[in-house]
């Protein structure tokens, strides 16, 4: 089983999962402290997926890493794991037209439920569960905690021990839970999950199936919003969100999604595209993303003047993340400047 080949590996001798680490690692060409991290990455949604407890609400594999772990349609190590709780099993199903047809106070009062309903799950069972798997499989040595950065809430840090202690700032050892129940659900679909150990650990079966995960075409068009969302921000700012740190990933992903049959299918369906900028602008809006400019002929995804600068320093430490030659900074600018033409153009005359 599954559950049990992560438990030997996970109980074998320090040496022995350190050779195990460095030699993946090797093989791959990146820090031993990445191989590490996406071991831990898999144990977590093995536990998710496959230890929780009867009953518990279904959730959605989705964000950047399922573009690496599921679709492998991109190159960038990804550390953070986000999940969305189906809302229907939290007892506060809403769809977008429903909620369009509330007033604006009942609006806000079921997108505030929703919210309140995940993070009572995120906080209690789901934080008291990983929480007890982790300190069993680690003998106490690993701990979940509620990300006290979230104001709200839907997020933990599974605190793993490393087999070696490694001084790196940009890689710590905790996988991030993002979770929440405000995403789009479909399209989805169930994939195998493989760690990057899983090569050289012999005959260990540390696939985990059955993952459920949107599908990668709902993935582009969702970081085309964010894009949107990152330039409109900085025209009315004059700042890159979240001070700079860790969004030049959303560009090369696209810079990636581009360059793959993902990419071309999902340009050439704009009805996901409008379907993406509704729901994320009932969900995620903020004023000064102007999603409502997220339509024919005014998508903003190509940063311009000093909003490159800034992402350029970024992603000078999002290169380390990447595998191999990291594409160059300059490609990835003309890669989403062609998917805003192309994006524009396509859903005009659509």
């Amino acid at each position: 089983m599954t559950s049990t080949a992560y438990r030997q590996v996970i109980a074998a001798p320090p040496s022995d999962r350190l050779d195990l680490f460095l030699t993946t690692a090797n093989r791959l060409g990146t820090p031993i402290g990445n191989v590490e991290k996406d071991f831990w990455v898999c144990w977590t949604l093995n536990a998710l997926y496959h230890e929780r407890p009867d009953g518990g609400p279904r959730l959605l594999f989705k964000g950047g890493t399922s573009l690496s772990k599921a679709y492998n349609l991109i190159e960038r190590f990804s550390e953070d794991i986000d999940v969305t709780v189906f809302r229907n099993d939290l007892d506060e199903a809403a769809s977008v037209e429903e909620l369009e047809a509330l007033s604006n106070k009942k609006r806000r009062a079921k997108l505030d439920a929703i919210r309140d309903a995940c993070c009572a799950y995120i906080t209690g069972p789901l934080h008291e569960f990983l929480g007890a798997q982790l300190a069993d499989v680690t003998n106490g040595a690993g701990r979940v905690e509620v990300d006290e950065a979230d104001p709200d809430g839907q997020t933990l840090l599974v605190w793993y021990p490393e087999v070696e202690p490694r001084d790196g700032a940009y890689v710590r050892p905790a996988v991030r839970i993002e979770s929440g129940a405000k995403s789009a659900l479909d399209p989805n679909r169930p994939v195998t999950i493989r760690p990057y150990v899983s090569e050289e650990a012999g005959g260990l079966e540390l696939a985990i199936a059955d993952v459920t995960t949107i599908e990668a075409t709902r993935t582009f068009w969702d970081k085309v919003v964010i894009a949107h969302g990152l330039r409109l921000w900085y025209e009315r700012r004059g700042v890159l969100r979240q001070e700079g740190q860790r969004v030049s990933r959303h560009y090369y992903d696209l810079h990636c999604l581009l360059g793959s049959e993902v990419g071309r299918v999902a340009l050439a369906d704009p009805s996901l595209g409008a379907d993406c900028v509704r729901h994320a602008r009932m969900f995620f809006d903020r004023p000064d993303y102007d999603l409502a400019s997220a339509v024919p002929g005014s998508f903003a995804v190509a940063p311009t003047g000093a909003m490159i600068d800034a992402l350029s320093r970024d992603y000078a430490n999002t290169t380390a993340m990447i595998f191999g030659v990291a594409p160059d900074f300059q490609a990835i600018l003309r890669s989403v400047g062609e998917i805003e033409r192309i994006a524009n153009a396509i859903t005009r005359n659509a």
